[in-house]
């Protein structure tokens, strides 16, 4: 591998990055065009990193191929995306979890306590972003410490998905709370070895998720596709 090839690796991943932040964020709508000419402007590239940008995030589902007017666009996610993502993230999600608690460290469920205190100060300043931000890491933490490399893989991918998701149901301050007591009992099960009852209490987090969800997406009208929360 060459210099040259490790510098333009490393900006097509910044590309990549700047791009996914900004669907994350809400700064590029669901249905909205990823316009090469206009992206390698903005981030001071050439075409070739962002084209590369783009094919990896079509690969994650982030992104998808416009068939009027050609290019590739943000991608829009249903109901039943949203649904089907989530049941998927509740089976991978009692999984890694019954399996890191049987192989955390001390000092891992000791980080993970942290993550949870950092959830309750984010909680009760109401701060979304730093909600959002702790809650993902809490997952992160059991994927990594779940020992297996493909499940971390998925459900990594399907969590970055169901970004959007999240947001809005954690602008709920009545679900941020709800969220936070369910990290609190997991973590309580996990300190305890019972994996079982963590598993269960996963599984449990993720279809409340699932209920609040489909309440929001309700009132937003079920013909429309799930917003995202540009304040995130």
């Amino acid at each position: 591998m060459t210099l040259n090839t490790l510098e333009f690796n490393r900006i097509g991943d910044l590309a990549y990055q700047a791009i996914r932040d900004a669907i994350f964020s809400g700064e590029f709508a669901q249905g909205a065009r990823l316009n090469q000419d206009e992206l390698a402007r903005r981030l001071g590239v050439s075409r070739a990193p962002i084209r590369d940008a783009l094919n990896r995030l079509e690969a994650e589902g982030l992104a998808k191929t416009l068939s009027r007017a050609g290019g590739v666009g943000v991608a829009e996610i249903s109901e039943q995306e949203m649904v089907d993502i989530y049941d998927l993230r509740t089976i991978l999600d009692s999984t890694s979890t019954r399996l890191a608690c049987e192989r955390m460290s001390d000092d891992d469920l000791q980080r993970l306590r942290e993550v949870v205190e950092e959830t309750e100060r984010a909680t009760r300043a109401k701060n979304l972003h730093a909600i959002v931000q702790a809650h993902a890491e809490f997952h992160y933490l059991i994927y990594a410490a779940c020992g297996n490399a493909e499940l971390t893989r998925v459900a990594r991918n399907l969590w970055d998905r169901s970004y959007r998701f999240r947001v809005m149901a954690l602008s709920s301050e009545e679900n941020a709370h709800r969220g936070l007591a369910q990290h609190r009992a997991i973590l309580d099960a996990m300190e305890a070895r019972n994996s079982q009852r963590a598993a269960a209490l996963a599984e449990d987090h993720n279809r409340a998720s699932i209920q609040h969800l489909r309440a929001c997406v309700a009132g937003l009208g079920k013909s429309r596709p799930v917003a995202s929360d540009p304040a995130a």
